[in-house]
């Protein structure tokens, strides 16, 4: 049972101001959460129909090291019994706001969405006042993520049967449970992943209306293969960084300032390049990014990896 907790436990509302949202809705044979957000469900083994609260449900679980017996008391609290332990855990009754599954069923590739999903993960956004970048966007045969500093494109490598912007919050529950989603359903306003043996996530939905991203991705450029000695650079002057995080390119060298005996800098014999970035930003290409034109920068500088390509933008003096 504690395995079917913990599946859903990603959707329960951490703050109390929707009672409801805390707890566990336990019906029919399943269980399940509601942030307001996200919806998380597992099949459960318990016959019993209650709304238990979930973080005091979990621990109780998590200390049975028996055979766990579970019962409703007549003052409407779930009693948990494991050998010499015993915990009783406050329910509400009543209609809650626990969602389920809606839409139009689609099939898709689970396996490269969820991979999509992996690669992207670390470029989404969080920037409450453009929200769209907070998610990644699957249009056409491909999926797109952005943090208004880098703009990155996979190609899932065939058709998606639908256009939607998923909420980073979904992606995280998605990579936390790393399996291939069977299919989905959608609406106007939300998706479901469903999984094999009954589980699915249910997500609100971002806008899908982004900027052209071909003004960026489309442009002409001369890449080159990276020069992995840089993130080498990057990990030892970066603690030397001043409060923006930036790096200097300049003179067969990475800095941290432009001016001498300031910071740090790592020597790169051959390094032929000029250019200003965040730190942060450059180091997310590790290990994705194969080629990229450093000589278009200020402009963005267009790189690309394994079935991607991206931009990145510099900073300016």
């Amino acid at each position: 049972m504690l395995k079917e907790l913990k599946f859903v436990q990603g959707a329960v509302a951490k703050k109390d101001f929707v009672p409801a949202m805390t707890h566990f809705a336990i019906e029919d044979g399943t269980v399940r959460s509601y942030n307001g957000t996200l919806a998380l469900c597992s099949p459960i083994p318990f016959d019993i129909n209650c709304k238990p609260k979930a973080g005091p449900l979990v621990q109780a679980i998590s200390n049975c090291d028996d055979t766990v017996t579970l019962s409703m008391t007549p003052a409407g609290k779930l009693r948990i019994q494991s050998g010499k332990f015993k915990a009783f855990v406050d329910c509400i009754e009543g209609e809650t706001a626990h969602v389920l599954p809606e839409g139009q069923e689609v099939d898709f590739d689970g396996e490269q969405i969820l991979k999509a999903f992996k690669t992207l993960s670390p470029f989404v956004g969080d920037d409450a006042s453009r929200p769209w970048t907070n998610g990644i966007l699957l249009r056409g045969q491909s999926a797109f993520a952005t943090n208004n500093v880098c703009l990155v494109e996979y190609w899932v490598g065939a058709q998606i049967p639908f256009t939607a912007n998923i909420p980073f919050q979904a992606i995280r529950e998605m990579l936390r449970i790393n399996e291939a989603p069977t299919h989905a359903q959608l609406t106007e306003g939300s998706i479901t992943f469903h999984y094999t043996d009954g589980r699915w996530i249910r997500s609100q939905l971002y806008s899908t209306s982004w900027p052209d991203l071909s003004r960026v991705l489309d442009r002409e450029c001369a890449p080159v293969a990276i020069d992995e000695r840089i993130f080498d650079g990057l990990e030892v002057i970066k603690p030397f960084a001043d409060k923006l995080g930036r790096v200097f390119f300049h003179g067969e060298a990475v800095k941290t300032h432009m001016e001498e005996g300031i910071g740090a800098s790592y020597d790169m014999p051959g390094f032929q390049v000029e250019g200003i970035y965040q730190i942060e930003m450059l180091k997310l290409l590790k290990g994705v990014c194969h080629k990229i034109d450093f000589a278009a920068y200020p402009n963005p500088c267009i790189f690309f990896g394994d079935r991607l390509r991206g931009a990145i933008i510099g900073m300016r003096l």
